[in-house]
């Protein structure tokens, strides 16, 4: 998994007065979870922004005023009408504790299907998996280049060392779908 350092600073005041100030000076304010306890910071928008419009997942490591923590972001939340970024939650994780994430998928290969007229659809973009963070890969690979007309890759197809699959084994990942054209020819050949 990716690594990035952001700076934060604790917010000495909380309430939502305070945050509404701390946005229009361009900060974003947060909550660093651990166990029961939770220790609110303020980030700047432009360094929350590089872990969050991403597709990637980082272990982010925060530097809370001079103290590093190594944390991973549990939820952000955006404004619904100006999509700005209003509030961000961090979990802190530990080297030997697993966390619950999830992790994108990028497809590798051709399929044979698509070789022969069909489209490759992408049904899920992320997997939710669990496993110890430092083992973690950045993005999950899942080979789709077998794949013929009218297949489908499952969850419950693809092996992982070191982490546990949460996402439901009968959920598609992708699919070689069939076009009207070639449906057609076939119905005819037939």
């Amino acid at each position: 998994m990716k690594t990035i350092e952001l700076k934060a600073s604790a917010r000495p005041e909380l309430g939502k007065r305070n945050s509404k100030d701390l946005r229009e000076e361009g900060l974003v304010p947060g909550v660093v979870y651990h166990n029961a306890e939770a220790k609110h910071i303020q980030l700047e928008s432009r360094e929350a922004k590089k872990v969050l419009f991403t597709a990637e997942t980082y272990l982010v490591k925060l530097n809370v005023e001079g103290e590093t923590v190594s944390t991973i972001v549990r939820e952000a939340q955006y404004h619904p009408v100006h999509d700005h970024l209003l509030h961000v939650d961090f979990l802190q994780v530990a080297d030997d504790k697993p966390v619950v994430l999830n992790l994108p998928i990028t497809l590798k290969g051709v399929p044979a299907g698509v070789t022969k007229g069909g489209k490759l659809s992408t049904k899920l973009r992320k997997l939710k998996v669990k496993g110890v963070p430092g083992n973690l890969p950045a993005s999950i690979e899942v080979n789709v280049s077998d794949l013929e007309l009218g297949q489908t890759r499952k969850v419950g197809e693809i092996e992982l060392e070191n982490m546990e699959i949460v996402t439901s084994a009968s959920a598609a990942i992708a699919a070689v779908e069939i076009p009207r054209s070639l449906r057609s020819k076939t119905a005819k050949a037939e």
